[in-house]
């Protein structure tokens, strides 16, 4: 098998894809002589009205994945391989100016970082910007849908936090303020990178039934970024990141109920808390962790890049790639355990 040649896409769900990635590739210069490749060749794809939960590790590549579809890489990194389509449009051979339109109209990104906001500018003059650069309205109408999405948002007292400036909100005020301004125009696509970060179980679960109810009312496809299987829960499908690679794909019951990759297996067990013996009379728990580190991004491994971490690791395992194997019609998975099945 030639570890070089492309990947061949995903399991597919049904058709109707609004979004779909296929065989992207994204490497960041670290110097002259130097170049780390965060995404390798992934691909998959979103339907309209579908929520997609990708999981995986810090470092793995999320965040890259995210910014590679908004098309807001930093300098330093470039796409050397694939193609990204909404509604069968190449967004990479899409010129700036019809970026910017579409960025915030027809799809839009929450950041990890909630630390976006302007601090000059008064929040609900923020998200009115958004609304006013891509939806123009009165400005008493505008501001009544603002109000509404802060409601949605467990945001109370609606008009002292659209006066507000950022330092005069909290963490996760303002946190729900970012959230409202990628919500705020109704876009087919929404990227959620860690959307509920630094919130507590309450307000969790309020931004995942905002994000339930903007795909029933409006076929809003979502792309539910997190590090925590927990928050996933609200996704239909899920993808999970490994080294910048798609290392399993499929229904998120099915996933859940019967992982098929040693490394989702992991990852599950890690976010199950584990009673621990009593200290002083208080109840402990602890978590489980994957043991080592992941793989130098830098490089170029000629086996399996969670061979060193697994439990099932095999001689063959650092000497040979996995390709990604289809264990069902809707669920793939990348490990050479399945390789004699076929």
């Amino acid at each position: 098998m030639d570890p070089n040649r492309h990947e061949v896409s995903l399991a597919r769900p049904i058709d109707g894809n609004l979004l779909r990635v296929c065989n992207l590739t994204v490497s960041y210069r670290l110097g002259p002589a130097y170049e780390s490749t965060a995404l390798k060749q992934v691909s998959f794809t979103v339907n309209c009205a579908e929520i997609v939960g990708l999981l995986g590790e810090s470092g793995c590549g999320k965040s890259t994945t995210a910014l590679a579809l908004m098309q807001m890489l930093p300098a330093n990194a470039r796409i050397s391989m694939g193609s990204i389509q909404l509604d069968g449009c190449n967004l990479l051979s899409m010129k700036e100016d019809r970026l910017r339109r579409l960025r915030g109209s027809e799809t839009s990104i929450v950041y990890q970082d909630s630390e976006t906001l302007n601090p000059m500018m008064r929040v609900g003059n923020q998200v009115m910007e958004v609304l006013r650069a891509h939806k123009p309205a009165k400005t008493a109408q505008m501001r009544d849908e603002i109000y509404s999405i802060f409601a949605a948002l467990g945001l109370k007292d609606c008009d002292r936090i659209y006066r507000a400036f950022p330092h005069q909100l909290s963490g996760g005020q303002r946190r729900r303020v970012a959230i409202a301004q990628a919500l705020i125009c109704k876009p087919r696509l929404v990227i959620a990178d860690e959307p509920t970060s630094s919130l507590d179980s309450e307000a969790t679960t309020g931004i995942l039934d905002i994000f339930r109810q903007l795909r029933a009312t409006h076929n809003t496809a979502i792309l539910l970024i997190s590090h925590d299987p927990e928050t996933l829960r609200a996704a239909d499908r899920l993808l999970v990141m490994y080294a910048g690679e798609i290392v399993e794909s499929g229904p998120l019951n099915e996933v859940f109920e019967h992982p098929a990759h040693p490394y989702t297996r992991a990852l599950l067990q890690c976010s199950t808390r584990q009673a621990a013996p009593p200290m002083f009379g208080v109840n402990r728990h602890s978590l489980a962790c994957i043991p080592g580190e992941p793989p130098d991004p830098c490089e170029v491994l000629p086996g399996c890049g969670f061979s060193p971490r697994c439990s099932n690791r095999a001689e063959i395992c650092d000497s040979l790639r996995p390709r990604l194997f289809e264990i069902s019609g809707v669920h793939s998975a990348r490990c050479l355990q399945y390789e004699a099945r076929e």
